[in-house]
């Protein structure tokens, strides 16, 4: 079948890709045949893409039978749920994908002190498109891990730029604004690999020398070096390096410092346990970090929480019901035997970790 070019503006539903849309990096951004649907040209409009190839019309039966649906398929319903075990599967193997990428672009950047951008630009695009597809189960995916993501810095950022990308879908943020945010909390710690041994010990040297690397790399737009710089800001004037306040602390570094924050709190152990850094959240929201992003985050990952399966300090495993008002790290929880226990009203017990559902399908 014949193709013609066409601007994207110009495509409507149930139009036929005629031939791979590649990204500057050669990456297929969507495949030949697709179908479009509004989702498909909402996502050319934001990935830049000005003009496309179609199926020009006319086609045979033969032609259309080979015609693919838009990568989502958000309008068919499978016939029945997947195995959540393979859903939780299939997120984990793409979100260890991007970090393996991001260890390969960040030991680029330690060793020649330049940024590989359009390798971190796609991996900030595949964290967006991740969580696009996934929706909110992203972020009941991410709560799960089940080992100490907070020590390495190519695993903190890609978990910081997932948290981020959640959160500027919460604040219903503009989609090029969302994938700006993403790429910000991606390189939020780059500095770390280019400062010195002796510079390590200063908390603000990785937060200028970052911003300092980024400012005259093509394609990172001023707010996404504006949120680097002033992610380690508080709105109440006590963070630094600039002791920023309110309104001068940048959005996109309100967003960042929340999501940082929030995994270094949650993943200090060996096992992930976000309760008590939503906990801290909660009580810093008028303080730290602004009061309507921090109440979005933790309408979203208390709402995730809810009815997950977790392991008690006394080694019980049991199922989150309710949440106090104001004691998020101390929930309302129903043990395997029925048992119903107030955390917060009950002493030396306490959540050690979330469990994740492959350990559960192993016990049960």
């Amino acid at each position: 079948m014949k193709t013609k070019m066409i601007a994207v503006k110009e495509l409507v539903p149930d139009m036929i890709i005629g031939d791979a849309v590649l990204a500057p990096s050669g990456k297929v951004l969507l495949g030949k045949n697709v179908r479009v649907t509004p989702r498909t040209i909402s996502l050319l409009s934001m990935w830049d893409v000005n003009f496309v190839y179609i199926l020009d019309s006319g086609g045979t039966e033969a032609d259309n039978a080979n015609v693919s649906e838009d990568i989502s398929q958000p309008d068919q319903q499978p016939e029945q749920e997947p195995n959540l075990s393979v859903v939780f599967r299939t997120f984990y193997n793409e979100y260890n994908t991007i970090v393996s990428g991001s260890s390969q672009s960040f030991d680029f950047v330690r060793n020649y002190k330049q940024v590989p951008i359009q390798e971190l630009k796609d991996l900030s695009f595949s964290i967006y498109s991740t969580v696009l597809s996934t929706g909110a189960a992203a972020m009941d995916y991410l709560l799960v891990s089940d080992y100490n993501l907070a020590d390495q810095v190519s695993r903190h950022s890609v978990m910081v730029a997932f948290i981020s990308s959640m959160i500027g879908r919460q604040m219903r943020f503009e989609e090029k604004d969302i994938q700006s945010l993403v790429l910000a909390g991606l390189l939020h710690d780059i500095g770390k690999f280019v400062i010195s041994k002796e510079e390590e010990t200063a908390p603000a040297a990785h937060i200028i020398s970052g911003a300092k690397l980024l400012r005259n790399v093509t394609g990172v737009s001023p707010e996404v070096v504006a949120a680097i710089l002033y992610h380690h800001e508080c709105l109440d004037g006590s963070g630094f390096p600039m002791a920023k306040q309110g309104d001068k602390v940048p959005v996109y570094a309100r967003v960042i410092a929340i999501a940082d924050t929030f995994h270094k709190e949650a993943y200090r152990m060996e096992y992930s346990n976000p309760f008590c850094a939503l906990e801290y959240i909660f009580r810093e929201r008028f303080t730290k970090f602004d009061p309507l992003i921090s109440q979005v985050f933790i309408n979203n990952v208390r709402d995730a929480l809810l009815n997950s399966s977790v392991m008690l300090s006394d080694g019980r495993i049991a199922k989150v019901i309710f949440f106090n008002e104001e004691r998020y790290g101390s929930p309302v929880v129903r043990t395997e035997n029925g048992k119903v226990i107030d955390l917060a009203a009950t002493k030396n017990l306490t959540i050690h970790y979330v469990l994740n559902e492959e350990y559960l399908v192993k016990v049960n």
